[in-house]
């Protein structure tokens, strides 16, 4: 599959996913007054501190749903799709990842393939991390990127 050609189709989703990214670094900015950086910036050796700016981002927008009264997931709802394209842009910038077509729900499913191969729902990941009450997508990504670190 690493030689497969990519249509004019996927190249448009892909464009789209990294739109989506951009402009979700652009709504943290103006939710909070800070962002975390821009996918194409992030170089590997500032991959799990641009996740940890992620993760501060998403908790701190969480925490203003609270403030507002808003119902936890009502509130995460509307940030997991715009959540799981920065995450893999940040892999597919910083770590070698590429975007995988999901077979189903390809509107709301994103999934990345890591360079060693393995595929990962970031969707399910996103959503899983920001109904625990605290975002871990830094944890996620150093378990994908080197399952031999503790």
């Amino acid at each position: 599959m690493k030689g497969r050609i990519l249509t004019e189709q996927q190249l448009d989703r892909e464009a789209q996913i990294a739109g989506v990214a951009g402009q979700f670094v652009a709504f943290i900015d103006a939710q909070t007054g800070s962002a975390p950086p821009a996918p194409e910036s992030v170089a590997q050796d500032d991959l799990l501190s641009a996740f940890q700016e992620l993760d501060s981002s998403l908790d701190q927008l969480a925490d203003l749903a609270d403030v507002y009264g808003t119902d936890r997931l009502q509130a995460i709802e509307p940030l997991v799709l715009p959540a799981a394209a920065l995450v893999g842009e940040y892999m597919r910038h910083a770590a070698g990842a590429r975007w995988v077509e999901p077979l189903i729900d390809a509107d709301t499913t994103l999934i990345i393939a890591t360079a060693d191969g393995v595929a990962v729902d970031l969707t399910g990941a996103v959503r899983a991390s920001l109904l625990s009450g605290m975002s871990n997508l830094k944890t996620m990504a150093m378990r994908l990127l080197d399952p031999e670190a503790s």
